[in-house]
């Protein structure tokens, strides 16, 4: 009997699937499944990062993906209209995951606007991820381009308008695209969304760097208290049209990347583009280290106590430990290799050791705890999970700094009540 050959015509008969779902639920499949089953393992630091679905994706028209960067340091600047042309074709791509058209264009807007001034990078290696969240779409329909070449009156009409404005207009009197034209009147009537945006998207950004630097995260519920505090510092309004926190600080910029965010923060805090309040934030200890510049930062305040020369005698291994830890953060930008996801932001990871810190935490705790309940440094948490480990230490410091407080101690005595150094028995996880 003659072997059966296999052919493609048996499937004819199927009926054609829904290629668009079956894309989706694929790169949705791909997102998991490429960290998780990478060269080697699974990548603790793409899963951290995260992914966002197919319409939640940045979207460039492809006959501009030659003009995006590869190089941090050049911005394409886009003119209007180009800008128009990527904020309908995210805007269309956003809509379709339910936002209301104020909230899908404002994202759109705040997307151009950011590839505008370079925040964006051609090709996913040089954004330093995993998973490319950026889709290069042909939409010659939609953008200048081709009625730019085709059409004599607009070209002469555009090249001769020196304003943007003007430039717009060209278009709606030459352009070819009706869709497009409807979208540029529809968004000529949000004119509030756009001046708030070009005062306001490098301190967007901005927020979503040092939220993600201090925590590990683009957006968790919990983080939206720190998101609103960290806006109302700015002295900005939160204007009606604002959407979810959620929105900007994932959904729009998660494309973009952590590197472009942090090399970006820091050349507009060099021009002094940003608020003072993200200015004076721009040293934020790593998300993973939290522990040793918090640890150190209540250790030096003791040193205006008087028990410090016998706290120093009973820790100096520890406390002179510390400091060379702690002085390793100094360097605001260069402590970004320290984060526990030092790779999203383009540098090799480094690591510092925190046992001193695990060491010193109950003592910093005590002395911690004896400060006023108004004192912003109380208020930190990073210690509590040392310090919980050894309660009694806590409490003895916290006692012996409010015996100094009230009478005069001598220092031989001091040195004998401070309890003794010991490193944590506790697993040596990064703390955040």
């Amino acid at each position: 009997m003659a072997a059966e050959v296999f052919t493609t015509n048996q499937f004819d008969a199927i009926p054609d699937a829904n290629l668009d779902q079956v894309q989706e639920q694929l790169e949705k499949l791909v997102s998991i499944a490429e960290p998780v089953n990478g060269p080697n393992s699974f990548n603790l630091e793409t899963a951290a990062y995260g992914y966002i679905t197919r319409d939640e994706r940045l979207v460039i028209p492809s006959a501009f993906r030659n003009r995006i960067s590869q190089n941090i340091s050049q911005a394409p600047n886009f003119n209007v209209v180009e800008l128009m042309a990527i904020t309908l074709a995210n805007y269309i791509r956003l809509k379709r995951t339910n936002l209301s058209d104020d909230h899908a264009l404002f994202l759109a807007v705040y997307r151009s606007r950011l590839v505008h001034m370079g925040y964006l990078l051609r090709e996913k290696e040089d954004r330093h991820v995993t998973v490319d969240e950026v889709d290069y779409l042909d939409s010659a329909r939609d953008y200048h381009g081709p009625d730019y070449d085709a059409i004599r009156e607009y070209k002469e009409a555009f090249d001769a308008e020196p304003t943007e404005v003007g430039k717009l207009l060209a278009y709606l009197n030459h352009g070819s695209s009706a869709g497009f034209k409807k979208f540029i009147q529809f968004a000529l009537t949000k004119t509030e969304i756009f001046r708030f945006l070009t005062l306001a998207a490098n301190q967007l950004a901005a927020s979503t760097y040092l939220v993600f630097r201090q925590m590990g995260h683009h957006y968790k519920p919990e983080l939206e208290q720190k998101y609103n505090t960290l806006w109302r510092a700015t002295t900005l309004e939160i204007p009606t049209f604002m959407p979810s926190n959620g929105a900007i600080h994932r959904v729009a910029i998660h494309s973009f990347g952590m590197y472009s965010l942090h090399e970006k923060f820091f050349y507009n805090r060099e021009e002094r583009r940003l608020a003072e309040t993200y200015m004076d934030r721009a040293d934020v200890t790593p998300c993973g280290v939290a522990i040793i510049n918090t640890c150190w930062a209540s250790i030096s305040l003791m040193k205006s106590l008087p028990i410090w020369p016998s706290l120093y005698r009973a820790y100096q291994t520890q406390i002179d430990d510390l400091e060379r830890q702690a002085n390793k953060l100094r360097d605001a930008k260069e402590a970004i290799k320290y984060h526990k996801n030092a790779k999203l932001f383009g540098v090799n990871k480094s690591t510092l050791d925190p046992t001193s810190a695990y060491a010193m935490a109950p003592v910093a705790k005590g002395f911690l705890e004896s400060m006023d309940e108004t004192a912003d440094i109380k208020r930190q948490k990073t210690l509590d999970k040392r310090a919980s480990q050894n309660p009694v230490a806590v409490q003895l410091v916290q006692n012996v700094i409010l015996n100094v407080l009230n009478r005069v101690v001598e220092s031989a005595d001091l040195a004998r009540a401070l309890p003794a150094p010991g490193p944590s028995n506790a697993t040596n996880e990064n703390d955040t």
